[in-house]
């Protein structure tokens, strides 16, 4: 199915089911795909054709769900960014991928002005927010009032529906390219393995920008579920009450959410019964927090998920499965093959370490005009026509076939001639009582190669020593992975997608 058709669908199927909850903004999928549509033409009457770029540049809100429903039925291609993003990195996207258009909202006008200041050809802009009927250039609002009709433009599942940028923590951001088969195949698989459906209530706080939190919403849409949106976890104690106001039944989150809500007083005291699961991905994690999350959520099912922009989702882990698996990712979502390769390109016997492999219909079709890294990352497969994915991801396969994630290739420390993963040494340090965040790097050292360095975040009005974190490595821990370097911080670097960053110490 073509993205936009989930929207069309569910308002055929239910007209008025409130579709998008944001803020005291009630929107039913009718009311959604009427906006939509009439984006759709307004685009294509100003020239915008078949699989030219659109970037959307706002908050989480219903006009950011519906510029992407309309630039998807105008047969555009969206591209969704971050709306922390600065007019630096915002420059050099619209530069990239070339686009035709940008929708931002008024209160960006600086950074857009900034950002367009250095673009070849400076995208046509649709201003939404206070006060856009009066800025140069044109008007969302006035735009959906005006009610132009749906564009017949044809499409087929492999015309280009998105580029997706990467939060990278250095160098450039790559344009991942996906079709509309692409991410309608993970939407099939992801709706198939959390029984989605059209009773669902999903709680959105990752920023549509990334692939998670785009899945979120086009699952829902394509099970005519409900979306209730939000700009992020900035007030925790807020989402806890829209939570249980809107009964919610599906949450997805990274360790970093999951921390924060850790540190919350008397949420196990809370009612929680609506809430049917809840997933984790862009980031593995921690055991620790299983336990203490099943305590807060004693009837939800908990999710433990991999995947990366380029293939949009690689595993799960079965509900059933986290007491006795809970450092695994789980096994190979529908309709995807995975495997386990060394340096040589050799494919390894579980227990082996290795990159992780991907192959199926979710891949990418190679980064936005950079044909270079395209090369390194989509490699020749089984057959003559077939490229598989690179993932970089170092995992190993145990003999039922359940991946355990390891490291990203480039954050592997060598210290001491040994290699160590700095996910295993933050899941030790995680079960310390205080401990809110931590990560663990390798920093530059000229006897040991590298030292192993562990930077912690604690909980308000906890301490800990120096000594005391050390003595509780070396408890469960080899000597060669205790870390040689503890520092005691307030804060963690982090992408804007939520993630961790490992690459300078803080």
């Amino acid at each position: 199915m073509l993205l936009h058709e989930y929207l069309r669908r569910s308002a055929r199927i239910a007209p008025e089911k409130v579709a998008l909850v944001c803020g005291e903004t009630r929107s039913t999928y009718a009311g959604l795909a009427a906006s939509a549509s009439s984006i759709a033409g307004h685009l294509c009457a100003r020239g915008l054709g078949k699989g030219e770029r659109v970037a959307i540049y706002i908050d989480s809100s219903p006009e950011a769900v519906i510029a992407v429903f309309g630039v998807l039925e105008a047969g555009g291609c969206i591209v969704v960014v971050n709306p922390a993003t600065q007019a630096d990195r915002l420059g050099y996207i619209l530069e990239n991928c070339g686009a035709k258009f940008l929708v931002s909202s008024m209160e960006k006008k600086t950074i857009v002005a900034k950002a367009s200041a250095g673009c070849t050809r400076p995208p046509e802009v649709i201003w939404t927010g206070k006060g856009e009927e009066e800025e140069p250039g044109e008007s969302f609002g006035r735009i959906v009032r005006e009610g132009h009709p749906s564009p017949n433009v044809r499409l087929i599942d492999a015309d280009l529906a998105a580029i997706i940028y990467t939060s990278g923590s250095t160098g450039r951001p790559k344009g991942v390219t996906l079709l509309h088969r692409n991410i309608d195949t993970a939407v099939d698989s992801i709706a198939e393995y959390l029984e989605n459906n059209a009773g669902d209530v999903i709680l959105g706080l990752l920023p549509l920008s990334s692939s998670y939190g785009l899945l979120q919403v086009l699952v829902t849409f394509r099970t005519s579920g409900r979306v209730v949106l939000e700009k992020g976890l900035g007030y925790p104690y807020e989402i806890i009450k829209r939570l249980k106001e809107e009964k919610v039944t599906g949450f997805a989150g990274a360790p970093t959410m999951w921390a924060i809500l850790l540190r919350l007083d008397g949420l196990e005291k809370e009612d929680f019964s609506s809430l049917r699961y809840i997933t984790n991905a862009a980031a593995a994690m921690p055991a620790s927090f299983v336990p203490r999350l099943r305590k807060i959520f004693p009837s939800t099912r908990i999710y433990l998920m991999h995947g990366l922009t380029e293939c949009l989702r690689t595993t799960y882990l079965p509900p059933e499965e986290i007491e006795t698996r809970s450092t695994s990712v789980g096994c190979g979502m529908p309709n995807i093959e995975l495997w386990v390769e060394d340096a040589d390109g050799r494919r390894l016997p579980p227990g082996h370490v290795g990159e992780m492999i991907v192959r199926g219909s979710t891949l990418m079709q190679g980064y936005w005009n950079d044909p270079e890294g395209t090369a390194k990352a989509l490699i020749p497969g089984r057959y003559p026509w077939e490229k598989v994915l690179r993932t970089r991801d170092l995992f190993t396969m145990d003999d039922e076939g359940y991946f355990h994630f390891v490291a990203r290739s480039d954050e592997l420390i060598k210290s001491r001639g040994e290699k160590v993963s700095p996910i295993e040494v933050e899941d030790v340090i995680y079960t310390l009582e205080g401990v809110q965040e931590v990560r663990v790097i390798g920093v530059p050292d000229p006897v040991l190669g590298q030292a192993i360095r562990a930077e912690i975040v604690l909980k308000d009005g906890r301490s800990l020593e120096q000594q005391e974190v050390k003595a509780h490595c070396r408890r469960f821990l080899e000597d060669f992975k205790v870390p040689q370097v503890v520092a005691f911080v307030t804060s963690l670097p982090k992408t804007q997608g939520g993630k961790i960053k490992r690459t300078d110490p803080a």
